[in-house]
């Protein structure tokens, strides 16, 4: 229901569990890229919106997930950009508008693992495009201050740039907009 193409969630292994820890979810494996073994599953809850259920469950160590480089890792060095996103839902949003080089962090902050992995590909480009909360509580945008400082002790001032989601508060609200917006807001990135 958030007009992602099926081929996408079938390519990046999604299914929906019925019972168990993950019922009801929309769920992703999370490989290590390196040995491709599942770290992890991150699920998206497929219900009515409840203040008890939160809406992303993650079982494993999300420090130390790189999702998606399983796919991805080409792209990423090809380019030698990357974008960071908070949640596997705005990666989708992305990718279903063709731009595939992302990098979730699972949350407002980034990991070592993460940090390890951008210096490795020797990438010269990286935008942090965390959620627009400025009509909110400006956790997003904090974070991607946060984030933005983090980075520059590992990278030059000119290699990071915060560019959050324009008109609306993440990428999958854009997309369900229309996903040329996602299109015209990565061209405000070059």
């Amino acid at each position: 229901g958030r007009n992602i193409d099926e081929s996408i969630v079938a390519q990046l292994g999604c299914g929906v569990y019925s019972d168990g820890r993950m019922a009801q979810r929309s769920t992703f494996p999370i490989y290590d890229p390196v040995n491709d073994d599942l770290v992890g599953v991150v699920g998206r809850w497929l219900g009515k919106p409840s203040k008890y259920i939160p809406k992303w469950k993650i079982i494993g160590i999300k420090k130390n997930f790189l999702w998606p480089v399983k796919w991805n890792k080409e792209i990423i060095q090809k380019s030698k950009e990357v974008i960071l996103i908070e949640s596997i839902g705005d990666s989708l949003s992305l990718w279903n508008a063709g731009i595939k080089n992302t990098l979730v962090t699972f949350g407002v902050s980034i990991s070592p693992k993460i940090i390890e992995f951008l210096l490795k590909q020797d990438i010269q480009k990286i935008i942090v495009a965390f959620n627009n909360d400025s009509c909110n509580n400006s956790v997003g945008n904090e974070a991607a201050l946060k984030a933005r400082a983090n980075l520059l002790s590992f990278f030059d001032e000119g290699q990071v740039i915060i560019k959050l989601p324009e008109g609306a508060k993440d990428f999958g609200e854009l997309n369900e907009k229309d996903p040329n917006l996602i299109k015209d807001w990565y061209a405000g990135t070059k």
